[in-house]
């Protein structure tokens, strides 16, 4: 494959999936890996909650969650990039797993936010904001593994 041409031919799910997988990459690494490296970083970019509203035992659920996000998502996603524009056939693989995963950990987290309401030292209130992004992780993960299933060869063609 030549340098012009690992654009030609893909269809508007490669690159919508490309999209998305890189602003997550960035999104990922400046959350969730800064909160394993540097909690107080993360909060002040507003990337992570506030201790206070979250408790010791919240900001201990969110470090673990961003120390899985940087050993295990981060890495499927950028090895999904890589082998999606290489058109690598394992890239199905890792782009169906990285799917899996973005549905499951918005559904984990949606479901934490409705139990924890009302639990003692936890006072955080997700805002629309919040709802919008767990909505679009988990439509992401379902769609593209539909999409994988219907039509994922066209990914690497």
């Amino acid at each position: 494959m030549n340098a012009s041409s690992w654009y030609r031919g893909r269809t508007a799910g490669f690159w919508f999936i490309l999209l998305i997988f890189l602003i997550s990459v960035l999104l990922l690494f400046i959350g969730q890996t800064m909160a394993v490296l540097n909690y107080g970083f993360a909060v002040s970019i507003g990337m992570q909650e506030d201790v206070r509203e979250i408790s010791e035992f919240g900001v201990a659920v969110n470090r673990a969650f961003g120390a899985s996000d940087t050993l295990v998502y981060i890495p499927l996603i950028l090895l999904s990039i890589v082998g999606l524009i290489l058109r690598k056939r394992w890239a199905l693989i890792s782009t169906a797993c990285v799917m899996g995963i973005s549905s499951y950990w918005t559904a984990t987290v949606a479901f934490m936010f409705w139990y924890l309401e009302g639990v003692p030292n936890y006072s955080f209130q997700p805002g629309m904001e919040y709802w919008l992004i767990i909505s679009f992780y988990f439509v992401f993960g379902v769609w593209g593994l539909w999409y994988l299933s219907l039509r994922g060869d066209a990914l690497n063609r």
